[in-house]
């Protein structure tokens, strides 16, 4: 507490540029003002950062204001404080569920990566909002797999925050309600963007109307969302085809869907979300419409997360295990590693047409463990002759 009193007194501290955005339009909310108004939200943050030349605006649906409604009751600074806190712990808590739901052991590697990420910086330098996106799509994958989905429906409530960034993923949680789970998860979630647009009307009744006249007709001080240069395909495109048609940007988010929801179909009752769910979320962040910034790629830490526990956990497993053998450290290990070894080299061999490995798999079915046991020490027989001639040499 005394640090954080200390550097919250410190003058040379620094508020991040987009967390200014998020606390006056809480604050601008909670007095029942305008929080899509540049010269409400400017007044604020010239308030709490004299520097500020000009107003940073907050697009997020009005639910997304029962969460900024409590930074706006505090002090600038201590804000801050809470904030960038609870962003850097949405993203670690992400990741360990991440890697916990994707690969059983090593669950450092979920920091590490965490740690290394470049869009977690660039998510703390701005202070912007999406590691909760990020945790709210882990806590639908942990909760899915553990067959909860309440808990699942109500994680997934949290990527509302940004909307186009995980269209293809929202498209497809509609879609779901073909299925009782699926409409379990959707009346979950949708029960948690009532209560939290409930809690904004009842300091605003107004927000929804003013959310629907800024995103339509912007008020002077605000750049709208046709003018912004971005660094995504989308906006490429459009200034490639129609730089004067706003839609175009729109053409790759509807594709992507389009293909999704046909794979959806195609894939049936053999549906996992967790095994789709990297893939949707790397195509949805490359198709979105608009946004896509570098503070937006936390979001990618899933995929990322993903190939990286797919290494960890298969990754040159007859290397590891012969490995072990040879440096004599644990013969249960052994034992283990010559069944799983066994059964690798018998399904490459069965797949390359080998026949006598072919036949070796028909001698494991037939002798169970023992046969694929017995084969497998063969291998790792002959691997230690083979290190003991390297030594030699």
């Amino acid at each position: 507490m005394f640090v954080a009193d200390g550097l919250v007194r410190t003058p040379g501290l620094l508020v991040p540029r987009d967390f200014l955005e998020y606390w006056s339009a809480g604050r601008v909310n909670l007095r029942g003002g305008n929080p899509y108004h540049p010269s409400e939200l400017f007044a604020e943050q010239k308030r709490a950062d004299p520097t500020r030349a000009d107003a940073v605006m907050m697009w997020n649906p009005p639910s997304a204001l029962a969460l900024y409604m409590p930074l706006g009751a505090c002090a600038p600074r201590w804000a801050m404080l809470l904030w960038i806190g609870l962003q850097l712990a949405a993203v670690f808590v992400a990741c360990d569920l991440l890697w916990r739901a994707y690969c059983p052991v090593h669950r450092w590697f979920a920091a590490l990566v965490a740690l290394s990420f470049v869009g977690t910086w660039w998510l703390v330098s701005y202070g912007q909002n999406t590691g909760l996106l990020l945790l709210g799509l882990a806590g639908f994958v942990h909760f899915t797999k553990n067959e909860r989905p309440l808990a699942a429906g109500a994680c997934a409530a949290l990527t509302a925050l940004k909307p186009h960034l995980l269209a293809v993923f929202g498209v497809l949680l509609v879609t779901d309600v073909l299925t009782r789970r699926g409409r379990a998860t959707l009346g979950a979630g949708c029960a948690v963007l009532v209560l939290a647009l409930g809690i904004a009307l009842v300091a605003n009744p107004r927000v929804v109307s003013q959310f629907i006249a800024a995103v339509r007709t912007p008020e002077e001080g605000a750049v709208p969302l046709s003018e912004w240069a971005l660094p995504v395909p989308a906006y490429w495109l459009r200034m490639w085809l129609a730089p004067g048609h706003f839609w175009v940007q729109f053409v790759p988010c509807v594709v992507a869907c389009a293909g999704f929801l046909g794979y959806r179909v195609y894939k049936g009752n053999t549906w996992a979300w967790t095994h789709a769910l990297p893939l949707i979320c790397a195509v949805s962040v490359l198709a979105t419409p608009y946004g896509g910034w570098l503070f937006d790629l936390p979001i990618l830490l899933l995929p990322v997360l993903w190939v990286t526990a797919r290494f960890v956990r298969n990754g040159n497993v007859a290397s590891r295990s012969c490995d072990r053998v040879v440096a004599g450290r644990d013969y249960r290990h052994y034992i283990r590693g010559s069944r799983r070894i066994a059964r690798i080299l018998v399904g490459r061999a069965s797949r390359a047409g080998n026949v006598p490995l072919g036949a070796c798999k028909v001698l494991g079915k037939s002798e169970g463990r023992r046969g694929y046991e017995q084969l497998g020490q063969l291998v790792l027989g002959r691997f230690w002759a083979v290190k003991k001639t390297q030594r030699t040499l």
